[in-house]
């Protein structure tokens, strides 16, 4: 963890100095410029290139995109309705049933270093780059579908967090069907959901369907044990879900074996204990289960990278695909219905009503959820 806050020092100090430089070298060119910008912290460059990709894509089967952008609608209509029925649900079960609560009821935002513990963060990075690009990218390809004007496309960087956006015309995308709509809307949350499928698939695929033993991720100074090794098991006991925190009977002595060899501690006693408990006491702190990839790596460090990798990927785009379909303004989801609703109702009064209504409403929803998770929990992080 040190690590990491150190590395975000020197990167903040890296972009500190590369805005001065910038800012002072090519400042005029920066200012006339109307497809680069750099602020501190933050780059944006937009092009009028990935457009054409778009126009190309879509041109090489505009009758299979019509049906994927048609399924998207309905499966962002499901995804929305699945959202607003479980955090209703879920905060049923946090008030009337709370002994029935578990960590499938867990909701919380993810805040760097708050609710996700920083050492996550190059995980992080990768996912929401893939979740963003894609998601923004099938929002470009469905508006070209539907003879939407785009103003640019283009890439960001928010200090490390990188990202993609697309700007449509407002006045093409007002001026729109309603169905052109609707499938602008769904797109992305669609194109989310079809990646966390794609990662799952992955993981049927390229993982071994059984845990292997614990990868170690943290140890004390003086442990013989180090991090990311793998332990398979204490004296013949394979590590797993199972038998972590079952009770075994020692002897004479202690044998873990690692994946970087034997290790064995005598004992001067009889003793009952926790295959856990062995383990902190050999100096080891922290620890997650270990599913070895089918391609059989030789480095158990970088096969967990992968995993944890694919993890976080699949975690943030059904995340993304579920709650950005949410009637919440700024969301896709209150773009979705809005466009239903304007179809059918013109009084500009009531739209703004109902408009009101389900930002209230689903905002409501979403905070509670997150503050019975916490109040029930206490403060973690993931």
């Amino acid at each position: 963890m040190e690590a990491v806050v150190l590395y975000l020092i020197y990167f903040a100090a890296a972009w500190s100095i590369a805005y001065l430089i910038v800012k002072w070298r090519w400042r005029k060119s920066i200012e006339n410029s109307k497809n680069f910008g750099i602020y501190p912290f933050f780059i944006i460059v937009k092009s009028e290139k990935m457009v054409r990709v778009f126009d190309k894509l879509v041109s090489f089967n505009r009758r299979l995109w019509k049906i994927l952008s048609n399924i998207g609608i309905l499966v962002a209509l499901g995804l929305s309705m699945f959202a607003v029925f479980y955090l209703a649900d879920n905060l049923k079960t946090y008030l009337l049933t709370p002994q029935e609560v578990g960590v499938a009821n867990i909701v919380i935002p993810i805040i760097i270093g708050v609710t996700i513990r920083i050492e996550h963060l190059p995980y992080l990075l990768l996912a929401f780059m893939i979740v963003l690009v894609t998601h923004e990218g099938m929002h470009g390809l469905v508006a070209r579908l539907e003879k939407i004007k785009i103003k640019s496309t283009g890439f960001f960087l928010a200090f490390i967090f990188p990202g993609g956006f697309v700007e449509p015309e407002e006045e093409d995308f007002k001026n729109a069907s309603t169905l052109s709509k609707l499938r602008v809307a769904a797109a992305g949350s669609f194109a989310n959901l079809l990646v966390g499928l794609l990662v799952v698939l992955m993981f049927l695929t390229l993982f071994t369907p059984s845990i292997s033993g614990v990868i170690v991720l943290e140890t004390t100074e003086d442990s013989l044990i180090k991090p990311y090794d793998v332990v398979y098991s204490v004296n013949g006991y394979p590590l797993n879900p199972e038998t972590l925190f079952q009770n075994i009977t020692i002897r004479d002595k202690i044998v873990i074996e690692t994946s970087s060899g034997n290790y064995t501690y005598h004992i001067s006693k009889p003793v009952t204990i926790q295959l856990a408990h062995i383990l902190r006491e050999a100096g080891v702190i922290r620890i997650d289960y270990f599913r070895p990839t089918v391609l059989k790596l030789s480095d158990p460090g970088l096969e967990y990278s992968f995993f944890r990798s694919l993890w976080w990927v699949q975690l943030i785009s059904f995340g993304v695909a579920i709650f950005n379909m949410l009637p919440i303004k700024i969301l896709d989801g209150h773009l979705f219905y809005m466009s239903l609703i304007q179809s059918k109702i013109k009084n500009s009064k009531i739209l703004k009503i109902l408009d009101n209504m389900l930002t209230i409403t689903c905002t409501g929803l979403l905070i509670s959820n997150i503050v019975f998770t916490y109040k029930t929990f206490g403060f973690f992080q993931l």
